[in-house]
């Protein structure tokens, strides 16, 4: 299962949904195959009451962090949502690690950490970022990985809240961001005011390639460690799918 994030603007908010895309419907080649993917089809759309700014998966499980503060379950095999916590807060990042979900709370100054059986609140700390940013937190290798506006950097922390590093980026903007796990050691950051995307080694902290081939980007995946999938809006919906190696463009599905 894929699923892209996509921000839809309305008469008097935002009208959003979350597109799930399948795997078998993507046509998509295998690792050992150069072809290009031909083809993109709609599974389901979720609505909400609320803008969602950031979701992940676990299992079947699909959260969605929304900006009256809400994180809400549902499932592309069944109907319904439900309420996994209200934090009273914006939340501009979800990622499950090790039985645990990481919540960025950007307007609140905090990263929470949940429980995902008992929903408990484990642990928290501070976090000063700025910003509406989407999809923003990610974890990689027992790190919590945030981009933050202000320095311009990526901030590295622990599971545990202390601060390891920072990673400056030069070229990084004040703009709207999204981050993806890509492989075993980087992330590929996609910057809205930069115009660009990005992957990154978080150990070296070397910028391993910048693409500026998507216009517009937003909402970034990974895809079996082969493709880097862009959301970009500007009059239409589009999807760019990146190679995850060097940044090359493949191909740019539209109206999707």
């Amino acid at each position: 299962m894929i699923i892209f994030f996509f921000l839809d603007c309305g008469d008097l908010k935002l009208a959003v949904h979350i597109s799930l895309l399948s795997e078998k419907q993507l046509n998509l080649p295998t690792l050992a195959s150069s072809a290009v993917p031909t083809s993109m089809k709609l599974v389901k759309t979720f609505n909400f009451n609320s803008e969602p700014y950031s979701v992940t998966t676990h299992g079947d499980v699909i959260f969605a962090g929304l900006s009256n503060g809400k994180i809400l379950q549902c499932s592309d095999k069944a109907t319904g949502q439900s309420v996994f916590v209200d934090t009273g807060s914006l939340v501009s990042g979800l990622y499950v690690y090790n039985d645990e979900l990481y919540v960025l709370l950007e307007q609140a100054s905090k990263v929470n950490v949940y429980h995902l059986t008992t929903r408990q609140l484990l642990r928290s700390w501070k976090h000063d970022s700025s910003g509406r940013d989407i999809n923003k937190l990610r974890v990689l290798n027992n790190k919590v990985i945030i981009p933050n506006r202000r320095l311009p950097s990526l901030t590295v922390y622990s599971l545990q809240g202390e601060l390891i590093k920072q990673i400056t980026i030069p070229f990084m903007s004040t703009g709207l961001k999204a981050l993806a796990v890509c492989g075993d050691n980087s992330v590929i950051l996609s910057d809205f005011g930069a115009n660009n995307v990005s992957r990154i080694n978080i150990d070296s902290g070397e910028v391993v390639w910048t693409s500026n081939h998507v216009q517009n980007p937003k909402g970034v995946v990974c895809y079996r460690n082969s493709y880097v999938m862009v959301t970009s809006r500007n009059t239409d919906t589009r999807i760019w799918i990146l190679d995850i190696y060097t940044g090359n463009l493949w191909s740019v599905f539209s109206n999707c």
